[in-house]
This record gives structure tokens, C-alpha cells and sequence, in this order.
């Protein structure tokens, strides 16, 4: 199992916010670890459908849906 503070290294990694050095013992270790590279690879995916699921937005028609049912909660009130 990869320990707490490999996977927060991991993390900085994939978001290019790991210091030059340690980066560098990062990249030597995926090299000879596959349980880390795995890891890496797996936080490579995450990061890269977490960036398509930022760049969307809802339809019309739902935002439209959203307005109709607010409006219809103030108006009982």
C-alpha cells in the first residue's frame, strides 16, 4: 500500500507543484516501483476527467427547470 505522504507527493506530481529535487526522486521511484506508477497513472486519469467534468455546464433546458421551480417556491410562499 502506497503510504500518506507518497500519495501527497503523487498529487503535487501530477499537479507540477513538487520541488525540483523531490520530483526528481519521484520520477526514480516510478522507475522501480510499479504500485507507485500505478498510482501515478491512475492520478493522471482522475486529474484528466476531473478537467472534462469542469468544462461542462448544464443544458438550457435544465437551467430553465431550476428557474421554474424556484419561481414556483416563492410564489407560495
Amino acid at each position: 500500500m502506497i503510504q500518506t505522504s507518497t500519495q501527497n507527493e503523487l498529487i503535487q506530481y501530477v499537479y507540477d507543484e513538487l520541488a525540483d529535487d523531490a520530483c526528481a526522486q519521484l520520477e526514480s521511484a516510478l522507475m522501480h516501483d510499479s504500485e507507485l506508477a500505478e498510482g501515478c497513472s491512475d492520478l493522471l486519469l482522475l486529474q484528466q476527467l476531473l478537467d472534462g467534468a469542469a468544462s461542462k455546464a448544464p443544458s438550457d433546458r435544465s437551467v430553465q427547470n431550476i428557474i421554474k421551480y424556484s419561481k414556483s417556491l416563492s410564489l407560495q410562499s
